[in-house]
């Protein structure tokens, strides 16, 4: 199996909003380096992305489940 398969397997959606809480104090803390500041930057909005996605497939589900259509 790939890694990338293996990553996709292992997202925990809470450790990634733990994660992007993190994100946000380091990025509040004037004391973060640019350099730093950007690298979290990129971070968080991968993992936002892929939270999105992620709740975008469990609504998707619940609606399936529950005979709504999709929009």
């Amino acid at each position: 199996m790939k890694e990338a398969e293996i990553k996709e397997e292992k997202f925990d959606i809470e450790e990634a909003f733990k994660r992007l809480e993190e994100i946000n104090e380091q990025l509040a803390d004037k004391g973060t380096k640019l350099t730093d500041a950007i690298a979290l930057y990129s971070e968080g909005v991968k993992l936002a992305e892929r939270c999105k996605a992620e709740l975008e497939g469990v609504e998707k589900e619940i609606q399936i489940l529950s005979g709504e259509e999709l929009q």
